[in-house]
C-alpha cells in the first residue's frame, strides 16, 4: 500500500534527508510556493526565513524495510528515494533545506 504524503513533507527523522522537507511540485515555482506557504506562520519572530533547493526531479515512496530495534522507536514506515519519470509511482518535487536567520535592524 503506497502512503499518503502530504505536499510539503517535515522529512528530518529520515535516514536519508539532507534537507528538512520533501515538497511536491510539478515546477520550481510551484515547489517555492508550497514551501513559503508552509513555513510562512511558523516563523519565530527577529528571524526570516530562506530556503535551498537541494535536488529537484523525481520521488517515489516505498515502505520501511529496515532492521528494527528499540534504538529507533522514531523510525518512518516509509522513506523517499529519487525515481525517474517511467515508475508509475513517481512524483515530481524537490528535497529543499531551510536557513533561518536573523532579521536587520
Amino acid at each position: 500500500m503506497q502512503p499518503e504524503v502530504a505536499d510539503v513533507e517535515w522529512v528530518t527523522d529520515h535516514l536519508e534527508a539532507h534537507g528538512h522537507l520533501l515538497v511536491h511540485g510539478s515546477t520550481l515555482a510551484e515547489v517555492a510556493t508550497r514551501t513559503q506557504a508552509a513555513i510562512g506562520a511558523r516563523t519565530p519572530a527577529g528571524l526570516q526565513v530562506r530556503f535551498r533547493i537541494l535536488h529537484a526531479g523525481w520521488w517515489r515512496i516505498e515502505e520501511c524495510r529496515c532492521r528494527r530495534s528499540l534504538a529507533c522507536s522514531n523510525h518512518p514506515a516509509w522513506h523517499y528515494r529519487p525515481a525517474t519519470a517511467a515508475d508509475r509511482r513517481a512524483f515530481r518535487g524537490a528535497e529543499v533545506r531551510l536557513v533561518l536567520e536573523q532579521r536587520p535592524r
